[in-house]
């Protein structure tokens, strides 16, 4: 897991004594690997954060394996339209 995302995850414990709002919770990640295992730590991470949180689950999750560098994720068309799927159900 990145150190964003758990800075995210840290900053947003507290709403868990709170009447929150949100319920599905959604996943786009990328990695220089492009083995579906790179993924694994950083879903199972955000997986058991949403375990805390009773009305909240995990709906959906795109990996994009093989974005090395900077503004290349457009290059991966089988990762963008998978993004561009899991964004219309919401």
């Amino acid at each position: 897991m990145c150190g964003q995302m758990k800075t995210l995850l840290d900053r947003l414990n507290p709403l868990y004594s709170t009447d929150y709002s949100f319920r599905d919770i959604y996943m786009i990640a990328t990695a220089a690997e492009n083995d579906e295992s790179a993924f694994e730590k950083a879903y199972n991470g955000l997986q058991g954060w949403v375990d805390c949180f009773e009305k909240a689950s995990l709906k959906g999750m795109v990996g994009g394996g093989g974005i090395d560098a900077a503004n290349t994720a457009a290059d991966h068309v089988d990762a963008m339209k998978k993004a561009y799927e899991l964004g219309k159900k919401l």
